[in-house]
């Protein structure tokens, strides 16, 4: 049975319609007045928001302006920090902290380099040693060793310790010797405990270095951490590391009469071990750092 609608319905079906639509227009007219308005240019409480126009002007992120985007982080302040240079590359460099700035970095090269005349120079001049200021905008890669990229690079008249340079060249020619030694080295441990001519940075800083000699990491530890850690077996050694220690028996200073600077003189024992029978040694090592230079020469060599 089809329902049909009579003119009656009809007509009250079209009184129904016109209230519905004058309260829709009512609630409209006056929306907002059902509490506080929202004021625009004000600073509110928590939850209110400010005003879209100066929000643009100064382009604040997470505003809805074309200057503000909520992908688009604030610009960082610049800031500068005291680094002590360990190694220079034409891309890069190592560098220690120093201050607040603790532990390792590799540093991609800026564009403005000075000297402590305020000169320009280039990466070529850098020297391991070196104490530098860095500029740049404080933001590291948590990394190992950390990595940034600095603005400026500013080398001040402080300096760290020369004798780093020598010790990197006996490691890299201490890996050479008897490669045998060296197979299946997964990781290189340091101990530099008996070292007293360089910071505890430095020492991390040549622990890392060193590993690279052997294409491996390398960390600084002692044979009790290792044996501790369960790394080394006192009678078997190491399976898939290899340790070196170096012994600082002294390190001199005198005037270098006709040359340039001072004279520094290092005597010293190296060793690297896999197990008792098979270790490498420098013994009664003797370095010279003279001119800018250092020379060295070794008492014996022993292997076992």
């Amino acid at each position: 049975m089809k329902r049909m609608i009579t003119g009656r319905s009809g007509a009250w079906i079209l009184v129904l319609c016109m209230a519905v639509l004058i309260g829709c227009s009512q609630r409209a007219d006056g929306a907002g007045t059902a509490g506080t308005p929202v004021e625009t240019g004000t600073a509110g409480a928590a939850g209110e928001t400010d005003t879209p126009g100066a929000a643009e002007e100064a382009g604040t992120p997470g505003t809805t302006g074309i200057q503000g985007n909520e992908d688009t982080p604030p610009p960082m302040e610049e800031t500068v920090n005291r680094f002590e240079i360990l190694d220079v590359k034409e891309s890069s460099m190592l560098v220690c902290g120093l201050d607040d700035m603790k532990g390792l970095y590799h540093v991609g090269h800026g564009e403005v380099l000075k000297d402590v005349d305020q000169k320009a120079i280039q990466v070529s001049d850098l020297e391991t040693g070196m104490i530098v200021d860095l500029t740049w905008n404080g933001a590291v890669q948590e990394t190992y060793p950390g990595q940034f990229s600095y603005r400026k690079l500013q080398v001040t008249e402080e300096r760290g310790s020369r004798e780093l340079e020598f010790y990197k060249q006996l490691i890299r020619d201490l890996a050479e010797v008897d490669p045998g030694l060296n197979d299946g080295v997964t990781e290189s441990y340091f101990d530099l405990t008996q070292m007293e001519s360089l910071t505890d940075a430095e020492k991390e800083g040549l622990a890392y270095m060193g590993g690279g000699s052997f294409n491996v990491w390398g960390f600084l530890s002692t044979p009790e951490q290792l044996t501790q850690d369960g790394i080394m077996d006192p009678q078997k050694g190491l399976e898939h590391g290899i340790l070196i220690t170096i012994e600082e028996i002294s390190v001199t200073e005198t005037a270098n009469e006709g040359g340039d600077g001072d004279v520094i003189t290092v005597n010293c024992n190296a060793r690297k071990y896999r197990s008792g029978t098979g270790a490498y040694y420098f013994t009664d090592v003797r370095a010279t750092f003279q001119d800018g230079g250092w020379s060295y020469t070794i008492g014996a060599e022993m292997i076992s």
